[in-house]
């Protein structure tokens, strides 16, 4: 019985093996970030991603938007919100509009748009399309 265990173990410490020698360790690429990086990736989690951090798109996807206990509104736009200002790169919330009618207005460069959540503005084009 002993036996049998013993050459169990070793076969499966051969095709162990076998797996490892598969992996290529230059795939993983970089374990550790920088402060940059993660002062980055601190603020992005927390929310506290400045105006001029946020990337001017031609687009504008509105995740969704809550009002909070206090009264006030916090709106998520292209994956950032607004709990620390209402302007995110260079769109502006309008706070007084959100959540009436199940829409938030949106300024860009003095054109207005109203969205509801899961909705995206074209700004070139001026379009609102659906994108779930």
């Amino acid at each position: 019985m002993r036996v049998r265990k013993i050459a169990l173990s070793l076969l499966c410490l051969m095709h162990s093996n076998v797996l490892l020698a598969s992996y290529d360790a230059s795939d993983l690429q970089q374990l550790f970030t920088d402060k940059k990086q993660r002062s980055q990736l601190d603020a992005a989690r927390s929310g506290n991603v400045t105006a001029n951090e946020l990337p001017h798109t031609s687009q504008v996807k509105m995740s969704g938007y809550m009002t909070r206990s206090n009264g006030k509104s916090v709106v998520w736009l292209n994956n950032a919100n607004t709990l620390q200002s209402s302007k995110l790169g260079d769109v502006r919330v309008q706070e007084s509009t959100v959540g009436k009618n199940k829409k938030v207005t949106l300024t860009v460069g003095g054109n207005h748009k109203r969205l509801k959540p899961g909705e995206v503005w074209h700004k070139d084009t001026g379009k609102v399309i659906e994108n779930y």
